[in-house]
């Protein structure tokens, strides 16, 4: 089976040969380039997320603490009646890491409980929920840039699936987190509903 590494190092490969491409072909700026490398490379650690000692979930888990870690210093130092805000420097540092550690084993949990290797990350609803995603939370600046993550990211977590698949792996559009049917049904309508709702905001 494919290791980390070599996941990595073929989303990463990838991503490299579609930004090119799309600066060469699309005259895709710095900004949307970067943003579309990063969403290649991540798509392709996206389907690990479901294994439980994978390297994907604990960066996961890291880089939800480190949002919400982020978002608590921004609050907790604002102005304003609610917690007798602002706080001093080492009360928000405290907040901060308190939330970091919080948020990082709460998505890890949620990840754990909700999943099972080869589940719902290894579907081909995947790349697509996670390219929708992407889109929806780039669109305000712009189509291009919408565009061009929404392929990366579709590209990204292909090259996770397709090396998989080239192991002997299942690769079926209607596996998700359990055998119920139902469930896969609902998970394509997300994907759909996702899609269709950050290409509405173009």
């Amino acid at each position: 089976m494919p290791n980390f590494e070599c996941h990595v190092a073929a989303a990463a490969i990838t991503s490299a040969i579609g930004v090119a491409a799309g600066g060469a072909a699309l005259g895709w700026d710095k900004g949307t380039a970067a943003l579309a490398f990063l969403a290649g490379l991540s798509g392709g650690m996206l389907p690990d997320l479901d294994s439980d000692a994978s390297k994907p979930l604990r960066l996961a888990g890291a880089v939800s603490g480190l949002g919400f870690a982020a978002a608590t210093i921004g609050f907790v130092t604002s102005e304003g009646r609610l917690l007798n805000r602002p706080w001093s420097a080492p009360a928000a540092f405290g907040a901060a890491v308190c939330a970091y550690f919080l948020f990082n084993a709460i998505a890890v949990e949620i990840i754990k409980r909700r999943t099972v290797h080869r589940g719902l990350f290894h579907s081909l609803a995947a790349p697509f929920l996670y390219a929708g995603l992407w889109a929806a939370v780039v669109s305000s600046a712009g189509p291009q840039k919408a565009v061009a993550v929404w392929c990366l990211a579709i590209a990204g977590v292909m090259t996770h699936l397709l090396l998989d698949a080239g192991k002997s792996m299942s690769l079926d559009p209607l596996k998700i987190t359990s055998k119920d049917v139902g469930a896969s049904i609902r998970l394509w309508f997300l994907t759909v509903a996702v899609n269709i709702f950050a290409f509405s905001r173009l």
